[in-house]
C-alpha cells in the first residue's frame, strides 16, 4: 500500500478509538486500535520515542509495508467500513470510496489472515 493509504488506516483507527474512548471501550478496541496506529509510526513513519525529527511520513505515493497480526487486521477492516458508512452518512461519498478501496486493499492482501470478514 501507500503511505496515504496507510494514513487512510491511521485516521480511521483514530476515530475508532475516539470514539470508544468516549463511549466507555465496551467493545475494547483502545489498546489494539493503539498498537495499530503505533506499528504504522514505528514501521512506516520510524517513530522514535524521545528522538526528535523522527516519525516523518514518507512521500504520499510510497509504497510502504505494515506488518500486524490478524485480529488487528481485523480491527483495520471493521473501522474503514465504518468509517466509510459515516462518510456516507454526512455526504461524503469520495471520502466512502477511498475508505472501501484500502478496506478491499487490506482484503486482498491479508484476507487470508481473517476469519468471518464480510468482502
Amino acid at each position: 500500500m501507500t503511505t496515504r493509504q496507510w494514513q487512510v488506516i491511521d485516521a480511521c483507527i483514530d476515530s475508532e478509538v475516539s470514539v470508544e474512548s468516549e463511549k466507555g471501550d465496551p467493545r475494547g478496541v483502545i489498546d489494539t486500535g493503539r498498537a495499530i496506529r503505533r506499528a504504522g509510526w514505528d514501521q512506516v513513519a520510524h517513530w522514535t520515542p524521545g528522538v526528535p525529527g523522527s516519525g516523518t511520513w514518507p512521500p504520499v505515493e510510497q509504497t510502504v509495508i505494515v506488518e500486524l497480526a490478524g485480529d488487528l487486521w481485523a480491527l483495520v477492516v471493521s473501522a474503514l467500513e465504518r468509517w466509510a458508512d459515516v462518510s456516507d452518512r454526512i455526504g461524503e461519498p469520495e471520502h466512502a470510496g477511498v475508505k472501501r478501496a484500502v478496506r478491499s486493499l487490506v482484503l486482498t492482501q491479508v484476507g487470508e489472515l481473517l476469519s468471518d470478514v464480510p468482502e
